[in-house]
């Protein structure tokens, strides 16, 4: 039996071989959090939106997140090497997309303020975290990327975040739980 042909299990569902959209299918049912990294660059702030991250170590405060090979923004988030995590919350899908799309100005139309490192904080994001770059290491079609936390924190008036989970968007945990259960 091939790897990429269907192998049966015992009491669950069939499974398969990977490829490009069945693991975007599948690991689209894992929800996770959206966030913006943001940096000041010699030609004006900069940032990308990204679903993978997570918190790796507390001690010393490290977080990792995985920008795709093919980004523009990445190389110049990278010579900045201090940068802003900027988690976001149910009210900013827009934001999210902004970031995502190709555009040339994406600070233009949104609020934010310089954080000590000098990397735009979103205004309405749930978290921050100024963080510095400590290294990279190449994983297929991205980037795994290691930043150490120096300062942080949370917007204490918003409680939910931007949800994305089987490729859409929700504003907060519940959204996304009933959306899945219609």
């Amino acid at each position: 039996m091939s790897a990429t042909q269907p192998v049966p299990a015992s009491d669950g569902p069939a499974l398969s071989g990977p490829d490009a959209a069945l693991s975007r299918h599948v690991l689209g049912h894992y929800p996770t959090g959206v966030a913006v990294i943001t940096a000041d660059s010699p030609t004006g702030p900069v940032g990308l939106s990204i679903n993978s991250f997570t918190s790796v170590s507390l001690e010393p405060p490290l977080v990792l997140f995985c920008p795709a090979l093919n980004s523009s923004t990445w190389p110049v988030l990278r010579e900045s090497g201090t940068i802003a995590i900027n988690v976001l919350s149910a009210g900013q899908e827009a934001v999210s997309r902004l970031f995502a799309a190709r555009v040339s100005d994406r600070f233009a139309s949104i609020d934010w303020t310089p954080g000590e490192n000098g990397a735009p904080l979103l205004t309405d994001a749930l978290g921050w975290l100024e963080c510095t770059v400590q290294a990279e290491y190449p994983a297929g079609d991205h980037t795994v990327v290691l930043a150490r936390i120096d300062r942080m924190g949370v917007h204490r008036e918003i409680d939910d975040p931007l949800v994305f989970f089987r490729g859409d968007y929700f504003a907060g945990i519940p959204a996304a739980i009933q959306a899945d259960a219609d």
